[in-house]
């Protein structure tokens, strides 16, 4: 499994509170091949990046398809408000964060060949 956590914007206690349901929900997300948490001082930021399509690399139609569906259930899994954000890129890059925002985990474990 691949999955990269960095705790230090929240305290010991709040790690697993938050990481352990985003973890199962990122697990019966098949459609979802990489997702990075952040924290900033509003709310959690979770940005993914799709599965490539069998038609072609378009995620749109999932991403349109389920983005409120997904919302709700962060929002309802983790009991924060949350931001949920579409990484075409397949990496998180500047404009997908706030200044004030801290990275907490990521996790890719849909991504074999990569070294963790």
């Amino acid at each position: 499994m691949n999955a990269v956590f960095n705790p230090s914007s929240m305290t010991e206690s709040e790690v697993p509170e938050v990481l352990t349901p985003l973890t199962r929900w990122y697990a019966v997300h098949s459609s979802i091949r990489r997702l990075w948490v952040l924290e900033d001082s509003t709310a959690l930021i979770v940005c993914v990046a799709l599965e490539p399509t069998f038609d072609g690399d378009d995620p749109l139609p999932i991403w349109l398809a389920n983005h409120d569906e997904w919302l709700n259930d962060l929002r309802r899994t983790t009991q924060r408000e949350v931001e949920l954000k579409l990484i075409i890129s397949g990496a998180l890059a500047e404009p997908y964060v706030n200044a004030d925002a801290v990275e907490i985990a990521e996790l890719r474990w849909r991504d074999s060949w990569e070294s963790p």
